[in-house]
């Protein structure tokens, strides 16, 4: 993607709904699901970082 705004909703409402369910789950996944879980989860946030790193800096 090319617009750091795009990249940043994106990864931001995938950490968000990520963090949610891995933070407020009825019930515990099993270990491989939440092993996953948090990978992506810090993808996204990294993702989010970068995106909003470009932002500041003015890349597009």
């Amino acid at each position: 993607m090319n617009d750091p705004r795009v990249s940043a909703i994106i990864c931001g409402l995938v950490a968000l709904w990520l963090g949610y369910t891995i933070f407020f789950a009825a019930e515990a996944p099993s270990q491989i699901l939440s092993i996953m879980q948090w990978i992506f989860f810090i993808c996204a946030i990294a993702g989010l970082a970068a995106a909003v790193a470009r932002m500041t800096r003015g890349g597009r």
